[in-house]
């Protein structure tokens, strides 16, 4: 790490270190606290012997070489924090070399925890409210986190830095957290605002950092009425398969309470019992559907009353 400028903390700092990933979660929620704040920085990683161009950007039909990526780390007092931020997810092993910068930084400064955070992709929609899961380097941590209102994240896999920081943090014997906002499937590729701001929030919760939120909720604002577009176009592409086309597409996360059904479905259960009302002959596809989903135990005296004046 080159240093840029000296800093002495009078106290253990806390640390945040955000990387690009699904949803642009992690980035965005860090940066977000650091001009808010206005951490300055005080060193930074040389990547540059990792990075391979892919391409390269024509003006005036003039080439050049993109702008190298920056990981930056950044100083705050009182609170007193450390916060990384970096785009440059490149590969594995710059990947490495950032962790171990990091992990470093925090021994040296004795920092007393690390969070990154990460999107969740999940089969929600974006007008649900966000839950904010955890990962953390060990379960004597889980109690603070669960009375911050975060749940323990599903078995499953982090990929990238923002996961594999926690691995390295434990083997090294230092707190690490990793805290993962759920956001919907279809928007792994878009930024996320909502997730984002639902970071920064769960971070004030846990007393890390309490900053005023009202520009990042304009953000997420926008965003939802774009993914609204979105999620219409979706209803709109499956109401018009026909019932073959859907099984594969559908049967992705089975439940017996509705819980993890992805909104589209349950918009087609309810038009379908519309549809039923009027018309009988679309029954089996209906009791096909809640079949399908085990959710056939859950509507049978819904269903069944379609019936009622034939028994």
């Amino acid at each position: 790490m080159e240093l840029l400028r000296g800093t002495h903390f009078k106290s253990p700092p806390s640390m945040l270190a955000a990387w690009t990933g699904a949803g642009n979660v992690a980035i965005q929620a860090i940066d977000f606290l650091r001009k808010r704040i206005d951490a300055q920085p005080f060193g930074h990683l040389d990547l540059s012997r990792f990075i391979i161009p892919e391409s390269v950007l024509v003006q005036s039909g003039t080439v050049r070489f993109p702008d190298a990526p920056r990981s930056v780390f950044h100083h705050h007092y009182n609170p007193d924090l450390v916060i990384f931020e970096s785009n440059a997810h490149v590969g594995a092993q710059a990947d490495v070399e950032s962790i171990r910068a990091i992990l470093n930084v925090a021994h040296d400064f004795k920092a007393n925890r690390i969070y990154t955070a990460a999107g969740l992709p999940q089969p929600i929609s974006h007008s649900e409210e966000t839950r904010v899961f955890y990962a953390c380097s060990r379960a004597e941590l889980a109690p603070d986190l669960e009375r911050a209102g975060l749940s323990a994240m599903p078995d499953g896999t982090i990929a990238g830095p923002n996961g594999l920081l926690i691995g390295f943090a434990a083997a090294r014997g230092i707190d690490a957290v990793c805290l993962l906002a759920g956001i919907p499937a279809y928007a792994a590729d878009l930024p996320c605002p909502r997730a984002a701001l639902s970071i920064v929030e769960s971070l004030g919760r846990l007393g890390i950092i309490d900053v005023d939120t009202r520009e990042l909720q304009q953000e997420a604002l926008v965003a939802d009425e774009a993914f609204a577009q979105i999620e219409d176009r979706i209803r709109e592409f499956f109401s018009s398969q026909p019932e073959e086309h859907l099984p594969e597409m559908e049967e992705e996360q089975p439940s017996m309470d509705g819980e993890d059904i992805p909104k589209y479905v349950m918009d087609r259960i309810e038009r379908l019992f519309d549809e039923v009302k009027n018309d009988r002959s679309k029954a089996p596809e209906l009791k096909r559907v809640l079949d399908r989903w085990n959710l056939y135990d859950l509507y049978e005296n819904r269903f069944l009353d379609l019936f009622e004046d034939n028994r």
